[in-house]
């Protein structure tokens, strides 16, 4: 098998055509280099070079195979590059699951500071509910997760992100639109729509309820939906108030109008997932730079 110094040693001798220059410039003397182009020759076949009296020139079949020489050098050159990155996590393919609500300020904030610093590496996002992102990252079909509850499992790792208070969302037609801020108790006669109760739900629904015992009732949920976007739909036609994550007030619909309680609220909170003991140096990179914000 032809070596990579072999390569390189060629090359030298063929862009000097001395070998006593071409040594200098491997820093090696020439007699080992004049045993490595013995060699190589005796490996492929055929002389590279004619030598006569001190006088070296390319044969003909060296001149073609110093161009397939140069070409085995670059990529060999591009791809010890190319492995010291991946190395080091400067480059590859990194795939996040997320649920809904991470998607609206968390996820594009700490994606945008990731890749400010790692601009070589590819992203593909999936949406899906937390127990799906428990689920893949678990089996390996992703490599992180941003989830709404602290997952407590012995073969994964999270870190809380940001936390967020929740609001109400009420039809602006609605009287109690009209106030700056809400008491909990003062929508114990309204129709809620919330997230369902389940993991995917970041945790709300419990919260929610509990927030709602506080004012001494329990909500009357007539709808359930895990997307925000069709929580915020079902406000806007009218049909009942939402308890939501305050970033994702931010999303502009007709007919809305966002109330703080007067009331210490809960806390929605994002947590960044990754699974323990990981050796990627990719996927270490993107915890390690979010960790710390």
């Amino acid at each position: 098998m032809i070596t990579f110094k072999e390569i390189k040693y060629f090359i030298a001798v063929s862009e000097e055509l001395n070998f006593r220059k071409a040594a200098r410039k491997l820093n090696i003397s020439q007699p080992p280099l004049s045993q490595q182009i013995k060699i190589l020759e005796e490996k492929i076949g055929f002389k590279l070079f004619d030598r006569n009296r001190g006088f070296v020139r390319l044969t003909l079949a060296g001149k073609k195979f110093l161009k397939d020489s140069y070409d085995i050098s670059l990529k060999i050159k591009r791809s010890i590059i190319y492995g010291k990155k991946i190395d080091v996590g400067e480059i590859g393919t990194l795939r996040i699951g997320f649920s809904t609500l991470a998607s609206f300020y968390t996820l594009p904030a700490f994606i945008s500071k990731f890749h400010k610093k790692y601009k070589g590496v590819e992203l593909q996002l999936k949406e899906m509910r937390t127990e799906n992102i428990i689920k893949n990252l678990l089996s390996k079909n992703i490599d992180i997760g941003f989830a709404g509850k602290k997952i407590i499992n012995k073969d994964i790792k999270s870190v809380s992100l940001n936390s967020e208070e929740i609001v109400l969302a009420i039809n602006k037609n609605n009287i109690l639109s009209k106030k700056n801020k809400i008491s909990i108790s003062e929508i114990k006669n309204e129709n809620f729509i919330l997230f369902p109760k389940s993991q995917g739900s970041f945790g709300l629904y419990d919260k929610i309820i509990e927030f709602c015992k506080k004012g001494n009732f329990e909500p009357n949920v007539i709808q359930e939906a895990y997307e925000i976007e069709v929580i915020l739909g079902l406000v806007s036609g009218g049909m009942g108030v939402a308890l939501i994550p305050e970033n994702s007030s931010k999303l502009y619909l007709d007919n809305i109008v966002f109330k703080k309680f007067k009331e210490k609220s809960p806390v929605s909170e994002i947590y960044l997932l990754i699974r323990n003991n990981e050796e990627d140096p990719l996927i270490n990179n993107f915890y390690n730079i979010n960790k710390l914000n």
